[in-house]
């Protein structure tokens, strides 16, 4: 009687064990679909279907954290890094910070910031929704994945994650000037169209802008200024 009850112990053990990682894969994967449909909802300003599916992440469950001391750690390490603009030894720490603790959104969204750095797109975009599924109401991360999808020329999504920027802005004044210079000097035409079509989406005000600049006037020599030396501004998130 003993043995038979521990022989399945030990057996639901073992098949706890080995189903983990397919719960994990799913609920990923079930936290990507929430955090698309947020994206296309958005694009319409659906603020009832974007609240709705907010709540559905905020009260999915969180990954458990292995070591939260080292994760801190790794973390301090990554940002001394990335201060000093060493991408590959601050994406190493923050890979190890958010392996310690899945949970550390500052962690993960610092990784995702980094790929997008080193134009690493698809890890970017997987560890900023990683971050969204922990906090989605972050507006940097989704900042972050609007300009993964503009380099991208992924029109339609990179309005949905900067209107939702726009949307979850803990200062609304602050993001719509930041909205207005990318939409006024942003190099990338994905990036500055979307940026245009949310101050409309949000009924901002929108200033006309000449998109390309208009050719010199002729008969007037220009100037001689070497290549590359004058361009326009870019604005860039703080992570």
């Amino acid at each position: 009687m003993n043995a038979r009850y521990f022989l399945l112990v030990a057996s639901l053990s073992m098949a706890a064990w080995m189903l983990a990682p397919l719960a994990a894969a799913q609920s990923s994967e079930q936290n990507r679909y929430y955090i698309q449909q947020m994206i296309e909802l958005a694009t319409t300003n659906d603020d009832h279907g974007v609240t709705t599916t907010q709540r559905v992440l905020e009260q999915s469950p969180k990954p458990a954290s292995a070591d939260p001391s080292g994760a801190r750690a790794a973390s301090q390490r990554g940002l001394a890094a990335l201060e000093q603009n060493e991408l590959e030894t601050a994406l190493r720490a923050f890979q190890q910070a958010s392996q310690a603790d899945p949970g550390n959104v500052e962690a993960v969204n610092y990784l995702g910031l980094i790929y997008r750095k080193l134009n690493r797109f698809q890890e970017a975009e997987n560890a900023l929704q990683q971050a969204l599924a922990l906090e989605p109401t972050r507006a940097v991360a989704w900042f972050q994945l609007a300009q993964v999808y503009g380099l991208q020329n992924d029109a339609r999504r990179a309005l949905g994650a900067l209107a939702n920027t726009y949307r979850f802005a803990q200062n609304p004044m602050r993001a719509e000037e930041i909205l207005r210079n990318i939409a006024e000097n942003e190099a990338a035409d994905t990036l500055r169209n979307a940026a245009l079509e949310t101050l409309r989406l949000y009924r901002l005000p929108v200033e006309a802008v000449i998109v390309p600049p208009l050719p010199a006037n002729p008969g007037i020599a220009p100037l001689n200024v070497p290549p590359g030396s004058v361009r326009a501004p870019s604005i860039r998130p703080a992570p």
